[in-house]
């Protein structure tokens, strides 16, 4: 049986990427690591496939990443820098380089897609933020184009896709609410329909049965500002929530800035946990509590994934690939004399 690329990334321990970058030349590999990968390669009389390379010769050398996301959502939220610059040097010394696209609104987001498909200007697309009713994956199928999900994919049948179990991470952050003595804890998630606010819902909705009758869940657009002004508005309530679960940190810095507004104290008066565990954890006072995704383990996986089912190379039997979140608890939920 012809030894492949990815049989050589595995006896060498290492990504398909990188057994890549040592075929293209690339500097940036360690010189041991190097030494190893074409060690392996001539112990097993590894031959690049030509056929293969002739056919690559012909693709686009692009992989495709489409964000939806109002005015400034992208560039203001360190979140999307991370995933960002993940996949930028996950694909570095590969034979793809990434093509980002950003859209703001339904409209634009699905025109873009139409002109990706039609254009063929990418090889495969990375998908994020997946809905219960996802047009995009049913068209991608539909033409059988490469792409995986970040994402929950729900009912989309035979889908490839990285994630995280929000629904675990959400109760998990959520009970870390409650031994810190909060009573009345709230959720501030997008519209009903996004499949990874819709997750986290339900695992705050775990962790609080038996604990509170009330599920304090609350909808708005992605963004600090459409945070600010919905925290403004049950805030204000007489029985306001004493704590808030917030669907991402750039929506929890909206948070905070709301409760500072109103002369509430955070985490005396109002505890505050996210999602993402970016840089913007720090411009929260004393530090954001967050739930960190691996973002770079999640790239990593869906990278090879991506490039392995456009090589048509080894696609994996399990199609679903969760990875371990943390959280990292910080200033803004630790009441005094709660528990530590």
């Amino acid at each position: 049986m012809r030894v492949t690329q990815r049989d050589i990334a595995r006896l060498a321990k290492v990504s398909q990427a990188t057994v890549s970058r040592v075929l293209s030349g690339d500097s940036r590999v360690e010189q041991e690591i190097r030494d190893r990968v074409l060690r392996i390669m001539e112990e097993k009389n590894y031959k690049p496939d030509v056929r293969a390379q002739a056919l690559r010769s012909k693709r686009a050398g692009m992989i495709g990443l489409v964000i939806k996301r109002p005015q400034g959502g992208i560039s203001n939220d360190p979140f999307f820098a991370n995933l960002i610059s993940s996949i930028v040097d996950e694909l570095s010394g590969s034979d793809f380089h990434l093509c980002v696209d950003s859209a703001m609104s339904d409209f634009s987001h699905e025109a873009i897609y139409d002109e990706m498909l039609r254009t063929r200007r990418v090889d495969g697309l990375i998908l994020v933020e997946s809905e219960a009713s996802d047009e995009r994956i049913i068209r991608l199928q539909r033409d059988h184009f490469p792409f995986v999900l970040i994402g929950n994919p729900l009912h989309a049948g035979e889908v490839h896709s990285v994630d995280n179990d929000n629904v675990l991470a959400s109760e998990t952050v959520t009970r870390h609410l409650i031994e810190q003595g909060y009573k009345r804890i709230a959720f501030l998630g997008a519209r009903t329909g996004i499949t990874v606010s819709d997750d986290r819902i339900a695992g705050y909705q775990r962790a609080l049965r038996g604990q509170q009758a009330d599920h304090l869940v609350y909808h708005t657009d992605f963004g600090s500002e459409n945070a600010r002004k919905a925290a403004t508005e049950f805030l204000k309530q007489p029985d306001r929530p004493d704590a808030v679960v917030v669907l991402d940190d750039f929506m929890a810095l909206g948070v905070s800035i709301a409760a500072r507004e109103l002369g509430l104290s955070i985490p005396n008066d109002l505890g505050v946990a996210s999602f993402n565990d970016t840089s913007l954890c720090e411009a929260v006072g004393g530090g954001l509590t967050s739930v960190n995704l691996n973002i770079p383990a999640l790239v990593k996986q869906t990278v090879e994934r991506l490039i392995r089912i456009i090589d048509e190379e080894d696609i994996p039997v399990n199609r679903r690939l969760i990875i371990p979140a943390k959280l990292s608890i910080r200033h803004s939920t630790l009441r005094e004399g709660a528990k530590r």
